[in-house]
């Protein structure tokens, strides 16, 4: 038999669209795949062996490369184990285009080594599935269905909102070439293209904005997730200055420009009331905050948008009082808002904001000496590169963290996988976007996050601009600050998942830097030097107690319980 037919038209068709890279976990069902792109000149390809990280790697080159990257396993379990990235890259819209190798459909079922039932595996969380068949002498119908099945990925995965889809590939024997032998060359492909026009303001849209904001004495912003936009921090910044005030998390990339204390000011419940909105404008995905979520959802009597250019099919409500979605572009709407008055009372509101920054700009500037996560975070955001740098940042307390303290520079861009909000996969997905990065890549995660992941490590593709920063506190610390958790008896066994492991093995292992740190003098000698060039990356593990850090952290937010 012939090496299976299309798939070297697949690869071809992805790369003339422009797919430059591929992660390729090894295996044999997926080995055809796997020849059709590593002979692909056009295409960089990473062999990543474990599955899952290597589903987080692809999305972190998907992130830094703003393009649509291939994901390729064998068959059996080995597709399961891509779903957490999977669904990580549906809720970020992110372009995958997974290519899952298949048993013959003929042999589902039948208890065939490494077969299960790979059709639409991954549910919802992939934007299209397509089976794409692989035999030969097929008629001119079935090869003319391939070439649209290559182009209709591709388009799936890139039109917005973007995000994953699946190509499952059942693969019959031989799948190599005979030895010596070339691939066959692809026949004449099929380019389709498609133009996608911004959406815009139209004259009726205008108007409305128009109308309701000079009718509105109280109007706040809020962004959630989005990516580092200068345009958008140049028009967020305009508003400031007009008098709307703009509440971001961290994760919005407009550290230095918007108000990024919300959560520690939302902590006195005293000031809700007059800091609620008549007119509330969200932009980008989801917040870290939980506050701030409850503090809008109490206001039954504000108007809510939603300004979403490419909306998912379910409506996304998550402050529970939404009246309209308007589906235009962030900046042109932002510019719009720009160029309108506001009134007198207006700037009175955004003053009680600004005050109320200043208070908590005021208590955070304060020395924290003690040897607890709070003043870690607080020496790390001291010594960390105002520029060329960026970070990726795990879920649970690390990113918390960041908006407690002020932590990020203005020219710093973050990442997160708050898609799902899940630890696993966040060391992976900064070691794919370290690739070809020329900035200074830097991970923080906790203990638990980094040995959930520590596969991230197990590759060849670390490069030198990689940064990471273990906290080890021994467990999931976030449970000993949650009202409930951390008053039941099975806390310590059952859910802040206690361990006693060190990341130096691992960090020795993976050929990279290890830097212990246990004390204040260790930590501001290691930050002396941690961020420079250097000629391998390297992983700094910062230990602390996570019961005195509980308990420094209820302390501290008290200061803004008033």
């Amino acid at each position: 038999m012939a090496f299976p037919a299309g798939l070297v038209e697949l690869i071809e068709t992805l790369s003339q669209h422009g797919v430059d890279q591929a992660v390729i976990c090894p295996g044999s069902r997926n080995a055809p795949i796997m020849l059709a792109i590593s002979r692909n000149a056009a295409i960089e390809s990473f062999s990543i062996s474990d599955e899952r990280s290597a589903g987080f790697f692809a999305l972190g080159l998907a992130l830094h490369s703003k393009k649509p990257v291939i994901l390729c396993c064998t068959s059996g379990s080995a597709a399961l184990n891509l779903a957490p990235a999977i669904a990580e890259a549906y809720f970020q819209e992110v372009p995958l285009i997974v290519l899952t190798a298949d048993r013959p459909q003929e042999w589902i079922g039948q208890w065939d080594g490494q077969t299960i039932y790979q059709e639409r595996i991954f549910g919802a969380h992939a934007k299209q599935y397509f089976s794409y068949s692989t035999k030969s002498n097929e008629s001119s119908d079935e090869v003319w269905h391939r070439n649209r099945i290559a182009n209709d990925a591709f388009w799936s995965a890139v039109s917005a909102p973007q995000g994953p889809v699946q190509i499952n590939i059942p693969i019959q024997e031989p799948f190599y070439p005979e030895k010596g032998a070339a691939l066959p060359v692809a026949k004449p492909i099929r380019k389709i293209q498609k133009w996608i026009a911004p959406k815009s303001l139209d004259i009726a849209t205008k108007t409305f904005i128009q109308r309701q904001i000079s009718v509105s004495n109280k109007i706040v912003i809020t962004v959630g997730q989005f990516p580092k936009n200068p345009a958008i921090q140049s028009a967020i910044a305009a508003l400031m200055k007009k008098g709307i005030p703009v509440l971001a998390d961290s994760i919005a990339n407009l550290s230095r420009i918007a108000f990024d204390s919300h959560d520690l000011i939302l902590a006195n419940t005293q000031t809700w009331e007059g800091l609620q909105p008549d007119l509330h404008i969200h932009l980008g995905k989801s917040f870290v905050s939980k506050r701030i979520k409850q503090f809008l959802r109490s206001n039954t009597e504000k108007q809510e948008w939603q300004v979403n250019p490419h909306p998912q099919a379910l409506i996304a409500d998550p402050f529970k009082g939404l009246q309209h979605v308007l589906e235009i572009d962030e900046e042109a709407f932002l510019k719009e808002l720009v160029q309108l008055n506001i009134s007198e009372k207006q700037k009175d509101y955004f003053q009680a904001w600004k005050k109320a920054d200043e208070i908590i700009a005021a208590i955070r500037a304060k020395g924290i000496n003690d040897w607890n996560e709070l003043g870690i975070y607080q020496k790390i955001a001291q010594a960390l590169p105002q520029s060329n740098a960026e970070i990726h940042v795990a879920n649970s307390l690390s990113v918390r963290y960041l908006n407690w303290m002020n932590f990020v520079p203005k020219g710093i861009e973050v990442f997160a996988n708050r898609g799902t909000s899940g630890i696993d996969g966040c060391l992976s997905t900064a070691i794919g976007a370290a690739q070809s990065n020329p900035n200074l890549v830097i991970s923080i995660l906790g203990d638990v996050a980094f040995h959930y992941d520590k596969n991230a490590l197990w590759n060849s593709y670390i490069p030198n601009n990689v940064r990471i920063i273990v906290m080890n506190n021994q467990g999931g610390g976030i449970f000993r600050n949650l009202d409930g958790a951390k008053d039941l008896p099975e806390l310590e066994a059952f859910m802040e998942t206690q361990q006693v492991f060190h990341a130096e093995n691992t960090a020795k292992d993976a050929g990279i830097n290890y830097i212990s740190v246990k004390h204040t003098n260790e930590l501001l000698h290691a930050l002396s030097h941690f961020f420079q060039d250097s000629d391998k990356a390297q992983l700094m593990e910062i230990e602390s107690n996570s019961s005195i850090n509980a308990a420094a952290l209820a302390q501290y937010m008290a200061l803004f319980k008033g």
